[in-house]
């Protein structure tokens, strides 16, 4: 049997309401060895490490994605912190830049993915970045904040994804 890994997924979309357990049973019957879920704000983040609780498999990877950052007052940064404190916690994301939508304003998304860069790298964890259609400043952020992880959402230039990997 295969060993799949399933790098980002959000099993906590209302999608999977009528059947995510069987739909995540099924997992480990189909080759799926370990998955990571990412939360989209803070309470979706806590449900994807309720999730990772309950399935040996499945890790979480808590975070404010760029849809919601107009709603990250001070007060979400303290919670975020709390919920990546949970050891079934791995990463930071899905947090990034979206200029395509556009649901929260452009400095709103800058300000949220910078704070959420700089929790990162003080508590040594990956990331899981969004990035579309915002590819220059979100560049100049992971310039200032070196912090490993993923680029998803990518609809760069290969000259970009180049500029991107040679981040440390």
């Amino acid at each position: 049997m295969e060993n799949i890994f399933d790098t980002h997924a959000h099993y906590t979309d209302r999608r999977f309401d009528a059947d995510r357990d069987a739909a995540l049973a099924s997992q480990r019957e189909n080759g799926v060895a370990l998955a990571l879920c990412c939360g989209s704000d803070l309470p979706d983040s806590e449900q994807a490490l309720i999730l990772a609780r309950q399935y040996p498999w499945i890790t979480a990877a808590c975070g404010i994605h760029p849809h919601e950052a107009s709603g990250a007052g001070a007060h979400a940064l303290e919670e975020l912190r709390a919920l990546l404190q949970d050891p079934r916690c791995v990463a930071v994301g899905e947090i990034g830049l979206d200029y395509h939508y556009d649901f929260s304003p452009r400095e709103a998304q800058r300000d949220c993915f910078r704070r959420q860069m700089a929790l990162a790298l003080e508590l040594d964890m990956p990331v899981v970045v969004h990035d579309r259609e915002a590819h220059e400043d979100t560049l100049q952020i992971l310039r200032v904040y070196p912090v490993l992880g993923e680029i998803r959402c990518f609809s760069g230039s290969a000259d970009c994804a180049r500029e991107i990997l040679k981040q440390d």
